[in-house]
């Protein structure tokens, strides 16, 4: 069982963008992590359980390291974990959109739309007030679909 959890979140958070040596490090960390609170988990939520701490550990990885998002992993993200672009047709269009965006805002749109991360959970990840996170979403979707109009008239 422990296995298949400890697999469960090494590939997660390596399709989060985590090199392989630090994907296995906080996989161990999620499931020590895991295994200390097992008497508050739900039954049948474990797996989602150990989603969530994994996820928590890449926010952690996110504030110690000051990971930038490169615009060439952008394409993995694209391929394994953001669910939503898969409703897209022209993938191609969408990375050229996001490849003008600069590194911080390259990391917002990660944050925001691959990890599903709340303003207040992007805000703490910054370090910035939920005000600013969410002003800088906002100009972050008006810099898009401006992007992508610009894009669509060429």
């Amino acid at each position: 069982m422990w296995r298949e959890l400890y697999r469960l979140a090494f590939y997660y958070l390596l399709s989060l963008g985590m090199s392989h040596d630090d994907a296995e490090d906080a996989a161990q960390e999620t499931l020590l992590f895991v295994y200390m609170h097992l008497d508050g988990i739900q039954e049948g939520r474990l797996k989602s359980y150990v989603y969530a701490a994994a996820k928590n550990k890449y926010i952690d990885f996110l504030r110690k390291r000051k990971k930038q998002v490169a615009v060439a992993d952008i394409d993995d993200f694209f391929t394994n974990t953001f669910s939503e672009i898969h409703r897209i047709e022209n993938k191609d269009l969408i990375t050229k959109v996001i490849s003008r965006l600069s590194a911080a805002e390259q990391r917002l749109f990660h944050m925001k739309y691959d990890l599903g991360m709340t303003n207040a959970e992007i805000s703490s990840a910054l370090n910035i007030t939920p005000d600013s996170a969410k002003t800088m979403i906002c100009r972050l979707k008006k810099k898009l679909k401006k992007y992508l109009k610009e894009e669509e008239e060429i």
